[in-house]
C-alpha cells in the first residue's frame, strides 16, 4: 500500500492512477492523517446474453409478408449500388 498527500493527488494524479491500475492501494493523507483511499476496481463478471430471448427473435412473424425471390434479388441489387 502506498501513501500520497492531497498535493500529490492534485499535482501527480496520473502517477497515482497508474499505481492503482497496477493493483496498488493508495492512501491519501492531509496533514499526516489519512482522509481517503484509492483502490483498484474489481473486474466484474461478464454478463451472459441469451439472444434467443431478444425481441427481434421472439416477435410473432406469422402475419408478415414473405418476399419473393425476385423481390429479394431486386432489394439486394438496389442496396448494392448504395455502398
Amino acid at each position: 500500500m502506498r501513501t500520497a498527500t492531497v498535493r500529490d493527488l492534485r499535482n501527480h494524479y496520473t502517477s497515482l492512477l497508474s499505481w492503482v491500475s497496477e493493483g496498488e492501494e493508495v492512501v491519501i493523507t492531509q496533514r499526516g492523517k489519512p482522509v481517503a483511499r484509492l483502490i483498484p476496481e474489481k473486474p466484474g463478471k461478464p454478463q451472459e446474453v441469451n439472444w434467443g430471448n431478444a425481441p427481434e427473435v421472439t416477435r410473432d412473424r406469422s402475419g408478415e409478408r414473405m418476399l419473393s425471390a425476385q423481390e429479394s434479388l431486386d432489394l439486394i441489387h438496389d442496396a448494392a449500388s448504395k455502398w
